[in-house]
């Protein structure tokens, strides 16, 4: 072919990209629910930028294993300790706190201070979205906190979960129906009394008149073994604890341990809500609950818990921005919080606040300040003494050519978070900063090995438990200080309250 004719090929091909450039749409073209295609503009072929990662590499290197933490103790109550102090704090993305007060959180470090001596259980509730399902986050930062404070067992669980959890196998009869105020998994009714996990399960329909029940038998059961996936602490527990209330009817209760009857109770038809408590003489590897009656009880969850320390509940909120909490009864679950004596509240949300097309980008995220204030402060009208500490959005990255960028929500979602974390007398722990900033995702996902998944939006397990790592260390930090203060006698009113 002639020099002539391949310039001419060459330009009919350089002009036909071009056109495709100009009529293509921005957005791309939806092929199907999953799968778009996109064409790359004029800036992208030919002024294409790698974006600059972030680098993680002292994050994955040293990522202050908090067994060095715990070796610190002595040190860091002297006040010869402020080199090693100085030292630790360089690898801890610390918490922080509305003025610098950190006595905000003084009453969930006396508590812990007084474990030691105390008969008492005590519980941390930790809510999330998908990114603590299965476990994730909660259940490292529960062993490493039960193996410092005492205490065992997976604690607080839901009879349906969106996600099994990887500490415990857990089965309930087909008949079992899940009502929430979150997500699409369940139903809802109309007197929002769902208690501390936002749910409850029946395993008969509601009837809101008792004189309508007929004379049908309902039955339902929840089986739950063991699992060799979890922490061994899981494995481990003394005390199963039933919540459940409103049925209208006498239930018959079975609980069975390795198929053996343990015990047989009549539930009584109640307005309130209730507790069943069993003591184990030894840990069964499977339990079992059966129900009969003509009518269910609202059965908020069981917990598998020991009879002193501390609890670490893992409840994931699948879809949720934070939202639930100020449309429930407030009185019922103050209630629930009361018997459950929680002491501290991780409230870990911001990635379903970012919108589903990734390239929308809300320009004023005030409504969810106002919204997720809201939401904090009924936690935090319910007692005075229960702390609670916001962790911030995660980063989550949008695709922009071939390269992976921190979706532009994220910054105005996090500085929601912290303003409504500080109104509302909270702490404030920044994920975002903690895991490397900007485009730290990425980092993330290509890390050998891989701390998140291929989405750009989750952690993988290994992520989790950096993730729980580097929260631990700042709450074990922080709680250091304050015995630091309380042996100089600043603390020491704290500490004798």
């Amino acid at each position: 072919m002639k020099p002539g004719k391949i310039l001419l090929f060459l330009l009919f091909v350089f002009l036909l990209f071009a056109f495709l450039i100009v009529i293509f749409p921005k957005d791309g073209v939806k092929i199907s629910k999953d799968i778009c295609l996109n064409f790359p503009d004029f800036k992208e072929v030919f002024f294409d930028k790698k974006t600059p990662y972030a680098d993680i590499s002292n994050i994955i290197s040293d990522p202050l294993d908090s067994i060095k933490t715990e070796l610190n103790i002595d040190s860091l109550l002297n006040d010869t300790s402020k080199a090693s102090s100085n030292t630790l704090l360089k690898n801890i993305r610390k918490i922080e706190y509305p003025n610098n007060d950190f006595s905000i959180l003084y009453p969930i470090f006396q508590s812990l201070y007084k474990l030691k001596d105390a008969n008492e259980l005590i519980r941390i509730l930790h809510y999330g979205d998908s990114q603590i399902e299965g476990d994730r986050i909660t259940g490292f930062l529960r062993f490493k906190l039960q193996a410092k404070f005492g205490g065992n067992g997976i604690g607080l669980m839901q009879l349906v979960n969106a996600t099994p959890s990887a500490s415990l196998i857990e089965s309930v009869s087909d008949n079992c129906v899940k009502y929430t105020l979150i997500g699409k998994s369940g139903f809802r009714n109309s007197h929002n009394r769902y208690g501390a996990m936002l749910g409850y399960a029946r395993f008969s329909p509601i009837i809101q008149d008792s004189s309508t029940i007929d004379s049908s038998y309902f039955q339902g059961s929840i089986h739950i073994n063991k699992s060799n996936q979890g922490y061994a602490n899981t494995r481990e527990f003394q005390k199963l604890r039933l919540f459940y209330g409103f049925n209208r009817k006498d239930v018959k209760f079975n609980l069975l341990a390795n198929k053996e009857l343990l015990s047989s109770e009549t539930l009584l038809s109640n307005k309130d809500l209730n507790i069943f408590e069993y003591d184990f003489k030894k840990v069964p590897s499977s339990i079992t609950m059966q129900f009969k009656g003509k009518d269910s009880p609202d059965i908020y969850g069981f917990a598998l818990d020991a009879n002193k320390g501390i609890a670490v509940d893992n409840i994931p909120l699948r879809g949720s921005s934070g939202y639930g909490f100020s449309q429930m009864n407030f009185d019922f679950l103050k209630k629930f919080y009361e018997l459950l004596n929680v002491k501290l509240v991780i409230m870990q949300f911001g990635v379903n606040a970012v919108p589903e097309n990734e390239k929308t980008v809300i320009p004023d995220y005030t409504y969810y300040e106002k919204g997720f204030y809201n939401q904090l402060k009924v936690i935090k009208s319910i007692n005075k003494d229960i702390c609670v500490i916001v962790i911030g959005v995660s980063d989550r990255s949008r695709k922009n050519g071939d390269n992976y960028e921190t979706n532009p929500n994220i910054e105005k979602i996090r500085k929601a978070q912290k303003n409504a974390a500080f109104k509302a007398g909270c702490a404030y722990w920044d994920l975002f900063e903690a895991m490397g900033g900007e485009n730290s995702m990425p980092s993330w996902v290509f890390a050998t090995p891989a701390l998140a998944n291929k989405d750009f939006t989750h952690f993988n397990e290994k992520g989790a438990r950096m993730v729980a790592e580097m929260f631990y260390n700042a709450l074990i930090y922080d709680y250091l200080q304050y015995l630091k203060l309380s042996q100089s006698g600043i603390g020491r009113l704290a500490l004798n309250r």
